[in-house]
């Protein structure tokens, strides 16, 4: 019975420390950014999401995202003011052709089918840009512009 008590205390403890490292989006300080979404390809379906991230998870797990928007593409170009965290964070804007909420790639498995554009001028390369290269803080000015690649 005592073994049992020392497990479930280790599992508090573990669990408990391991909240407290994590920093929810509900604790964070907040600041607006005006984003400028250009290229946006009108001609096609589905939807823009844009996704605000810290390290963890960027930029593949969606799930991870401490924001999203949702957009219509109805312009090529679109200014919405999204709340992003005081400190570093990551952009992705992600043309949603299919809305199934993640990626679609083409036959070879890795390179996107839909447009995507990330902060810092990043590009997808031979895999997906780092958080470290597409990182950004808000600027001065409280704007910043992302232009969408399509392929």
């Amino acid at each position: 019975m005592e073994s049992v008590m020392k497990y479930f205390l280790y599992a508090f403890l573990l669990i408990q420390s391991m909240a407290a490292a994590m920093e929810e989006p509900s604790t964070m300080n907040w600041k607006t950014l005006t984003l400028h979404i250009t290229d946006i390809d009108i001609k096609r379906p589905g939807e823009i999401v844009v996704m605000v991230f810290q390290e963890d998870g960027f930029p593949k797990d969606h799930e991870k995202a401490i924001r999203k928007y949702h957009i219509d593409p109805l312009e090529p170009h679109h200014q919405l003011s999204i709340q992003v965290p005081d400190g570093k964070f990551a952009l992705k804007i992600h043309h949603d052709e299919d809305r199934s909420g993640t990626m679609t790639k083409n036959w070879t498995g890795f390179i996107p089918a839909e447009g995507v554009g990330f902060s810092s001028g990043a590009k997808v390369k031979f895999g997906p840009p780092s958080f470290k290269v597409a990182q950004m803080q808000l600027p001065d000015s409280g704007e910043a512009s992302i232009a969408i690649i399509y392929p």
